[in-house]
């Protein structure tokens, strides 16, 4: 008698446990309107702090003030609006504007 009522009690609980991890290990979950969601792994955010230089020519820029105050900078996957932030005259043709900025 024992030994059957033993027998018996593994069963349940095998069965639970199975039940309860196909449930657990489901990569998808319903929602209420009937429709499904993947569940996604989403990668940390991820951004640069980016500081450069980039010459102009004063043919095309006479005055410093003609350079453009943002520009758009990208490197790699990362990319977003950086700020003027000094203006050089690097030589009697040529302007060099230094930008800064972080790009995600």
């Amino acid at each position: 008698m024992k030994k059957k009522f033993m027998i018996g009690l593994l069963t349940i609980v095998t069965c639970f446990t199975l039940g309860s991890t196909s449930f657990a290990a489901s990569d998808m979950t319903k929602t209420s309107n009937n429709t499904t969601t993947e569940n996604v792994k989403v990668a940390p955010y991820a951004s640069m702090d980016i500081y450069r230089g980039i010459i102009y020519k004063k043919s095309d820029y006479p005055d410093g003030n003609d350079i453009p105050n943002k520009i758009y900078y990208s490197e790699g996957a990362l990319s977003g609006w950086i700020t003027l932030v000094e203006i050089k005259s690097l030589t009697g043709v040529t302007w060099i504007a230094y930008y800064q900025g972080t790009i995600s």
